[in-house]
């Protein structure tokens, strides 16, 4: 929002340098630990996607 974008048509998304992510990164992981109370650990060196569909596939094991 500082760069002037909000997601409306015609907006240009402003670019994503390394910082940029890095910033937008450390906010949600800092809006995460207030809003559960709870530590985020930052998972190293896993394919993410493994790791979402290991997670999903647990979660949805947890359901039946």
């Amino acid at each position: 929002m500082s760069n002037g974008f909000q997601g409306r048509s015609g907006e240009k998304v402003p670019e994503m340098t390394p910082g940029f992510v890095t910033e937008v990164s450390e906010r949600y992981i800092e809006l995460y630990e207030k809003i559960t109370g709870k530590k985020f650990l930052k998972a190293e060196g896993e394919d993410p996607v493994r790791r979402i569909e290991k997670n999903v596939s647990a979660f949805l094991a947890d359901l039946k």
